[in-house]
């Protein structure tokens, strides 16, 4: 995807699982403002078991046999977001009288979630592992996470790529491949995905992690959305870091979204 300029940004946070937003933006040299509606549809974990246990049926004193095995577990690290967006550019006071406003059925533009409330948007930048963009690092930010550092789950073992396409935080552009970047799966391409679709980038404002997905509503006078992980379609799919490690299993997290739309 080509760098773009981002004629409107409107950013606030809310807490859900994303089916519907509605956004009303105005220039971006203009401060945040809010997503004013908001509708959660559901949110569902594996059951793993429901997975049966596999047998052998040739066991016998005596024998040293060689096998191999395939497990399943659920990651205690991660939480995921995904779901359908439409916006609209708005000509309206700061009293939010409306004098016109185009309604943007397919947007384009990014999603970003983070725990912080309040994010520096003029300091946005790639997070990069060994905290050069930033006041901490990988192992700092895995630790909010509850994440060791040998887990198999970890940050910098998810963001493995540095092939993100350029896009722009309001005024702040985010160069080509320069930031940690990986992508969610769609159905019957897991884990292959040639064509960079549900793209995921890591970025800080220098104080807390601000995870990120590209809307896919990406191609001109093409309405379709593309085909997500569960084989229906998706204008985005986003992937949170959550801790739900021993001792946190039933704990829960404020994650604040904002919206960017163009």
């Amino acid at each position: 995807m080509n760098n773009r300029k981002n004629t409107t940004i409107f950013i606030l946070g809310f807490i859900a699982v994303i089916s519907l937003m509605t956004v009303f933006v105005l220039a971006d040299s203009d401060p945040p403002f809010g997503v004013r509606e908001i509708t959660e549809i559901s949110s569902s974990r594996p059951d793993l078991t429901t997975y049966p246990p596999d047998s052998l049926d040739n066991v016998a004193a005596g024998n040293v046999t060689e096998i191999t095995m395939y497990g399943l577990s659920t990651t205690k690290a991660w939480a995921g977001y995904y779901g359908n967006i439409t916006g609209s550019i708005t000509l309206e006071t700061s009293d939010g009288y409306v004098f016109y406003n185009w309604t943007a059925l397919e947007p384009k533009g990014e999603i970003y979630a983070s725990t912080a409330g309040a994010i520096t948007w003029a300091n946005i930048v790639c997070f990069l592992f060994d905290g050069s963009n930033g006041n901490f690092d990988v192992e700092v930010a895995e630790g909010w996470y509850g994440i060791q550092d040998d887990d198999t789950d970890g940050i910098n073992e998810t963001y493995t790529e540095l092939t993100n396409m350029a896009f722009q935080v309001g005024t702040v552009p985010i160069a080509a491949d320069s930031c940690p970047a990986t992508n969610t799966y769609r159905y019957g391409q897991t884990p292959v995905n040639v064509d960079n679709d549900f793209e995921n980038v890591l970025l800080t404002d220098e104080d807390a992690l601000v995870f990120t997905t590209i809307i896919e509503n990406s191609d001109a006078d093409i309405s379709a959305d593309i085909v997500g992980f569960d084989d229906r379609e998706h204008d985005f799919q986003l992937l949170v870091a959550e801790d739900g490690h021993d001792g946190q299993e039933d704990a829960t997290t404020t994650y604040y979204f904002w919206a960017e739309i163009e």
